[in-house]
């Protein structure tokens, strides 16, 4: 019976050893910030719709084609990526993950919470708001 136990024990360990390392494949460094690459028509401000378009851009890339992923992976995507986002603030719903609603409903609620001029921002004024180290409210 106790050789039974620990190789049901072992079993779960290496189970659970290969769902960590799954959840783990979000976590590759794939987002990349540059507040400059918002701007598609290249008149230095950026409109909601760039903003938003530019995070779905950003979620594809982070996702590689998964529904959700894992708060602590985007959290490290967000870091190496530069962004100044707080994964445990997107997941709206708390299931610990992050779905690209989430995402892109944040992107929209921070362009809203930031100074516009005739409805946009500029590139300039996003980078502040966006760009790790900066010390803006996520909201």
């Amino acid at each position: 019976m106790h050789k039974v136990r620990s190789l049901i024990a072992g079993v779960l360990l290496l189970q659970a050893g290969a769902a960590f390392a799954q959840s783990n494949e979000f976590a590759t460094g794939n987002m990349h910030f540059d507040a400059k690459d918002m701007d598609t028509n290249g008149d230095h401000m950026i409109t909601r719709e760039e903003m938003v378009a530019y995070a779905e851009k950003q979620w594809d890339m982070m996702a590689q084609g998964k529904d959700t992923m894992p708060i602590a992976a985007a959290a490290k995507d967000f870091a190496t990526g530069g962004v100044n986002f707080k994964a445990r603030t997107i997941d709206t719903d708390h299931d610990g993950t992050i779905s690209k609603a989430e995402f892109v409903a944040y992107a929209g609620k921070k362009f809203d919470s930031m100074n516009k001029t005739d409805n946009m921002v500029s590139v300039a004024d996003m980078a502040r708001a966006i760009s790790r180290g900066n010390t803006m409210s996520p909201h």
